[in-house]
């Protein structure tokens, strides 16, 4: 019985759970569909440069609504087609602007933004991960992670054990810093510098 309980403590701690924001990567907030009259009510709030989007008509079987994929970054990568053949949709006067000339070009571009990390994040996703339009979010990000049957875990959420050390951690460098100004002062060397 002891053994049972020490298993489920131990999985209650190590288990991901969270979404945890100094940990997320926001890999649920990429090539997000939004509903198509989301974004012209948030304008205030997109954090990204919006390059182009296309409307992919309904996501889902149960929307009244279609929606629409932004594109934060200048190509969007689609996925494959039957033969394996990369698909993407690009505007023409960006095109021209890159001096991408053909769909080699483009496909190349598309790697190279892939190898550096450049992501087609929601352009409501903050630099700190964190949404500027959270308590506002379409249906699609509330139901995150409660759908069964659809892909839903988060490769990022965090355990409780992982945030426990994230916390003390933090809370060990801020005392660190305190413990050095403390130390300056008793020393006479006044580390403070006023203006």
């Amino acid at each position: 019985m002891n053994m049972m309980k020490i298993t489920n403590l131990k999985t209650y701690f190590t288990k991901p759970s969270k979404c945890f924001i100094p940990k997320c990567k926001s890999h649920c907030c990429i090539n997000a569909p939004l509903p198509e009259d989301f974004l012209p009510k948030h304008t205030d709030k997109i954090q990204r440069q919006i390059w182009g989007g296309f409307n992919m008509g309904q996501n889902d079987l149960l929307d009244s609504y279609n929606s629409v994929i932004y594109s934060t970054r200048p190509v969007i990568f689609m996925g494959y087609d039957q033969n394996g053949n990369m698909l993407a949709t690009i505007n023409p006067k960006v095109m021209a602007e890159l001096q991408l000339k053909n769909m080699d070009d483009v496909h190349n571009f598309i790697k190279d933004l892939d190898s550096r990390k450049i992501l087609n994040y929601c352009p409501f996703i903050k630099s700190d991960a964190s949404c500027s339009v959270y308590s506002e979010r379409p249906p699609i990000c509330r139901e995150f992670g409660t759908a069964p049957g659809k892909k839903n875990e988060c490769p990022d959420k965090s355990s409780r054990l992982e945030i426990i050390k994230f916390k003390l951690k933090d809370f060990y460098s801020f005392q660190k810093d305190v413990f050095k100004t403390m130390w300056s002062l008793v020393r006479g060397k006044n580390p403070i510098k006023f203006e």
